[in-house]
């Protein structure tokens, strides 16, 4: 069993507003992205055989690995998120109050990058560079909540941009079960340099909902439906 949800992604420009929903299904140990609406449309019937073959190709992938290789995918996949176990390290913290975070007691605490952090985790040297505040859940001691300043330029890889100096980045996490805590909402203002060509204003908003445990078969089956009956469920 594993976590299944739907992220919808915003992104708001000067030319417009472009919106994906996807639902994130378990696929042999790593996430699986299956878009399911654009622009608050369901997808044509060419758009959905195209996702439908990419879900093909993508289990037809990881059903062939050997061991090793899925392995390694595994470890890819959570190397690029382990650089947050770095933040107690990366920060010294000032206690600044209390404040609740849906309802829930938590406490605010200011964070200062430290000056003598030496990154030990792919992507943690981008800590040295965000400052902020950090919002701890009084009975569980988890993160509820993030809001992020960057001094410097950082690089994004999930957005493929390089987000210039002066960005803020708002993160929220929300509680699905005892001791689980998952991301409810992200989002990022400033400015990037996306693929290292173009500047442009980033207006980002990433929302996830509807977490449920999910068995990988049963992932699958859902997956091979039809994006209509889909988009209907997640209204």
């Amino acid at each position: 069993m594993s976590w299944a949800y739907t992220q919808t992604d915003v992104r708001t420009e000067e030319d417009g507003q472009e919106a994906e929903v996807v639902e994130v299904i378990p696929l042999d140990g790593t996430p699986y992205d299956r878009l399911i609406m654009k622009n608050g449309r369901t997808l044509t019937p060419e758009e959905q055989r195209k996702e439908d073959h990419k879900y093909q190709k993508a289990l037809k992938q990881r059903e062939s690995e050997t061991p090793a290789e899925r392995e390694a995918r595994i470890r890819k996949y959570e190397s690029e998120r382990a650089f947050i176990k770095e933040i107690p390290n990366a920060y010294s913290f000032k206690l600044l109050g209390d404040e609740p975070v849906e309802g829930r007691p938590a406490w605010i605490l200011e964070m200062t990058p430290r000056p003598d952090f030496t990154p030990s985790i792919p992507h943690a040297s981008m800590l040295q560079h965000i400052e902020g505040k950090l919002w701890i859940d009084k009975k569980e001691v988890q993160w509820a909540k993030a809001e992020a300043h960057v001094t410097e330029p950082i690089s994004i890889g999930w957005i493929l941009a390089r987000i210039g100096r002066g960005a803020h980045i708002t993160l929220q996490q929300t509680r699905v079960a005892e001791g689980l805590w998952m991301p409810k909402q992200i989002v990022v203002n400033g400015i990037a340099r996306v693929l290292m060509v173009h500047t442009k204003n980033l207006n980002e908003q990433l929302t996830f909902s509807g977490y449920h445990k999910e068995s990988e078969s049963s992932a699958g089956k859902q997956a091979a439906k039809s994006a209509q009956s889909d988009a209907k469920s997640f209204r």
